[in-house]
């Protein structure tokens, strides 16, 4: 066992990293090149979708966005759902795993034998999650640029699209640290898993169908997903106070969850 439980957390998902970061940078590459092809083609796709009922663009956030650009392409078929969730979905998992997953095993009890304090051992353990999705971010916007250079796409703005890459860092951090907060203070993979996953769909549903319904505007800054906002990172930029709120609400689900740690029961 490595003394480093950091650098021991990482080697563990080397593995899962490999085929993620392959994954994302090769689907990434694969999705770019074929733009040019949508632009050249016969089909009007931004009449297309400008003809859908502006309820409809309002509750997916397409209403103003352009598809017959890279930026406004990639907003509304990756940034806008698929490339969160996929992002979020495994970031969740390995939160809900890294001491769930060991405690299930029988594994953490070793661990925490060692002199390693307990709050080290969650910090280390989430760093290392932090430096995953990093590298896997990093290996889908180095798919972007890939992809433009294959497809020979000019005026290709690589410090904006890296903006709308790393926008999706903060939400799924704050679904992944509620997660590893759960396995802190009452432990079960499964059920910080269960619980987390819910409310990340339950959440986005109150973000979108409030552009539909007739709610209180307060209710939808209730959601994690207001603050993401993908579909016009690319076009507005990024609003720090966002980014502060969401990773500060993740440091914070971090911190119950250490405290939940160092209290609770775990068979040592």
């Amino acid at each position: 066992m490595l003394n480093n439980v950091y650098l021991k957390t990482l080697r563990d998902m080397r593995r899962s990293m490999f085929w993620w970061v392959a994954g994302m940078f090769v689907f990434t590459l694969w999705f770019v090149t074929i733009f040019p092809s949508i632009q050249e083609s016969n089909v009007d796709f931004q009449a297309y979708i400008d003809s859908f009922p502006e309820s409809f663009r309002a509750m997916f956030g397409i209403d103003q966005v352009d598809f017959t650009t890279l930026e406004g392409y990639l907003s509304m078929e990756l940034f806008s759902m698929f490339y969160p969730v996929l992002v979020l979905a495994f970031a969740v998992s390995y939160g809900a795993g890294l001491l769930g997953g060991e405690e299930e095993s029988g594994t953490l009890e070793l661990l925490l034998a060692t002199p390693t304090p307990r709050w080290h051992v969650m910090l280390s353990k989430f760093a290392a999650l932090v430096t995953f999705t990093v590298i896997v971010l990093l290996a889908t916007w180095l798919g972007i640029l890939a992809g433009a250079v294959v497809a020979d796409i000019e005026d290709v703005d690589a410090a904006n699209l890296f903006v709308g890459v790393f926008n999706m860092a903060p939400l799924a951090l704050f679904f992944a640290a509620l997660a590893y907060m759960l396995t802190g203070v009452i432990g079960g993979r499964g059920t910080a898993l269960g619980v987390t996953l819910a409310l990340a769909a339950a959440t986005y549903l109150m973000s979108t169908l409030s552009q539909l319904a007739t709610l209180p505007g307060w209710m939808e800054t209730l959601s994690p997903w207001y603050y993401y906002d993908g579909v016009n990172v690319l076009r507005d930029g990024v609003d720090p106070l966002n980014v502060v709120l969401l990773l500060g609400l993740a440091a914070l689900f971090v911190v119950i969850g250490i405290l939940g740690f160092e209290r609770r029961d775990v068979g040592v």
